[in-house]
């Protein structure tokens, strides 16, 4: 086990990779692509551990699609390979939200 936080090896993406069959079974199942996916980390989310089976895996919460999505993934090197993507169920919703910072009010900062 690393000290770092579960955002940090998302700072170091090179790359994002996947198994095309897997690819296919969650446009297939999820209706969420993977190559669509990738885009959660370019947004305001939450990470957390999700470790299986002794691999370390991240659940990283945010948006795919305009929206709230998670994403399932592994790292192999500095490459980030993607799980699985699915929307987010409505209990995971409302805790991203709170999670957020809350954006001040028109003329208030």
């Amino acid at each position: 086990m690393t000290d770092e936080t579960p955002e940090e090896p998302f700072v170091r993406i090179r790359e994002f990779e996947w198994h095309e069959d897997k690819r296919k079974a969650n446009l297939r199942d999820h209706n969420i692509d993977f190559e669509n996916a990738r885009e959660i980390v370019d947004g305001p989310t939450i990470v957390r551990r999700s470790d299986r089976e002794g691999e370390v895996r991240y659940m990283v919460f945010g948006f795919v699609n305009d929206e709230e999505a998670v994403v399932v993934c592994t790292f192999r090197g500095d490459n980030c390979r993607l799980i699985s993507a699915r929307r987010a169920r409505r209990d995971e919703r409302k805790k991203y939200h709170s999670r957020l910072p809350r954006r001040s009010e028109a003329g208030q900062d």
